[in-house]
C-alpha cells in the first residue's frame, strides 16, 4: 500500500512539474527577458533625452541672427518665389536680364496631388527618401556679356542660399552686318543654366 501511495506521488508530482511548474518557469523566464528589455529601451531612452536636452542648450546658445542666417542656408520648405526674386535680384545687380525659368510642377504639387496655392513649395519625394534633404531642380536663361557673366557666378556663389550649378549651355550670338556690309560683332551671350537648391526635411 506505501509503495502504491509513494509511486501515486511520484506520479502526481511529474505531472504537476509539466502541467503547472514547467510553464510558470517557462513564463518567468520571457518576463525576465521582457524586463531586460525594458530596462535597455529605458536606458536608451534615458540616453537620448540627455542628448535632446545638450542639443537644445547648444540651440540656445546660437546668436538669432545665427540661427536666421541657417535658416536661409537650408531652409524647411522652398518658397519658389522667393528662389526666383533672389537669383534675379542677383542678375539684375549686373544688368543681366533673366527668362524662361522652368522648374518641375511636380515639386510644386503637395504629397496628396493637390497644388499649392501659397508661395511655399514642398518638392516631391526624392526617390532617395532616406535622405534629410529634398531637391528642388530648376532652368532659366540669363544674357550678358562673359566677364559680368562670370562676375554674377561669383556672387550666386557666395550667396547666403545654398544652390548648386549643375551645368551651363551658352549660345554664341551671329554677328550683326549693317546696311554697308560693316560687320559688327556683339559678346552678349545667351547662357542656360541648370542648378539646384536644397530644403531640410
Amino acid at each position: 500500500m506505501k509503495l502504491i501511495s509513494s509511486i501515486s506521488f511520484i506520479v502526481i508530482s511529474i505531472v504537476l512539474f509539466f502541467v503547472v511548474v514547467d510553464p510558470l518557469y517557462g513564463d518567468v523566464k520571457q518576463l525576465r527577458s521582457d524586463v531586460s528589455t525594458y530596462n535597455e529601451a529605458l536606458d536608451n531612452s534615458t540616453e537620448l533625452q540627455k542628448n535632446r536636452d545638450s542639443l537644445i542648450e547648444d540651440y540656445k546658445g546660437v546668436k538669432i541672427s545665427d540661427r536666421e542666417r541657417l535658416a536661409h542656408f537650408l531652409p524647411s520648405s522652398i518658397g519658389n518665389i522667393e528662389l526666383i526674386l533672389e537669383i534675379e535680384k542677383i542678375a539684375n545687380i549686373h544688368g543681366m536680364p533673366i527668362g524662361d525659368i522652368k522648374f518641375e510642377t511636380s515639386s510644386l504639387e503637395k504629397k496628396d496631388g493637390t497644388e499649392q496655392t501659397d508661395n511655399i513649395v514642398v518638392a516631391e519625394p526624392d526617390p532617395e527618401d532616406y535622405l534629410p534633404y529634398g531637391i528642388f531642380p530648376m532652368e532659366f536663361i540669363i544674357e550678358g556679356r562673359y566677364d559680368t557673366f562670370v562676375s554674377f557666378l561669383e556672387d550666386l556663389e557666395h550667396n547666403l542660399r545654398l544652390v548648386d550649378i549643375k551645368s551651363i549651355t551658352f549660345d554664341v550670338p551671329a554677328p550683326i552686318v549693317t546696311s554697308n556690309n560693316t560687320i559688327i560683332d556683339t559678346d552678349i551671350y545667351s547662357y542656360t543654366l541648370k542648378v539646384e537648391t536644397y530644403w531640410l526635411k
